[in-house]
């Protein structure tokens, strides 16, 4: 979603607006209009009130009650119809915001759109994409994306520190702590033994450490929802 984090727009390369081509991290978006009816399975998840009444990528304001989504390489403007293949409800979205930047989810809804698909608690869900309304431009290319490997050497490798730490669960049992980070598969995590004073017990902690971007999206995403961030 996200215009929150740094998004580099290369105005030079597109004059249609809907359609700039941008860098996120190092990798080279580029939006394009896509075919009506086009189907497409995937994961949503959404974005709420950290993000409210904050520019989006086609610079308007974000309204978590509006029917609006971001989506990584769809025109601005376009219109999809996002189904949960769980419950089976249905509603449209408009695309005014770029993400998510996550490679495992495919659209990023609005708290509403969230809500009305009934997967705000949750988080993320498996979903059907279809495209309602997208401009037809004549000779729009496939999507595509690169490493961005120019002016290496001039680039801030301070975006890149994981300086943040999450905790995202805590045991009092050092093998449940294990556990958990083998089940989640979690990179970057280490665990931290705290003792209790008032359990008189020693606490079992799971850290992950994030760069700053990472932890804004760890904690957005929901996935674990006892996560916060220690200093």
């Amino acid at each position: 979603m996200l215009l929150l984090i740094t998004l580099t727009p290369l105005y030079a390369s597109s004059k249609d607006i809907n359609i700039i081509d941008y860098v996120d991290r190092g990798i080279h978006y580029y939006p394009r209009y896509v075919k009506k009816g086009l189907v497409k399975y995937g994961k949503a998840s959404w974005y709420g009130k950290p993000f409210h009444g904050k520019r989006t990528a086609n610079g308007e304001r974000y309204n978590m009650y509006s029917m609006t989504a971001a989506h990584r390489t769809y025109a601005m403007n376009t219109v999809v119809k996002v189904t949960n293949l769980k419950n089976k409800k249905s509603v449209k979205v408009r695309i005014n915001d770029r993400g998510p930047f996550y490679r495992s989810r495919d659209i990023d809804l609005s708290y509403i759109a969230a809500k009305r698909l009934g997967i705000h608690k949750k988080g993320v869900a498996k979903i059907k994409l279809e495209v309602i309304k997208s401009q037809k431009i004549k000779g729009s290319k496939k999507t595509y994306c690169k490493r961005v490997v120019k002016n290496k050497k001039k680039r801030s490798t301070s975006t890149f520190k994981r300086d943040e730490k999450i905790q995202v669960a805590s045991f009092f049992n050092k093998k449940l702590a294990h556990t958990f980070k083998k089940k989640h598969r979690l990179k970057n995590s280490i665990i931290i033994e705290k003792y209790i004073k008032d359990k008189k017990k020693t606490a079992y902690r799971v850290i992950i450490k994030c760069t700053p971007w990472e932890a804004k999206q760890l904690l957005k995403s929901k996935k674990f929802s006892d996560a916060y961030k220690v200093s």
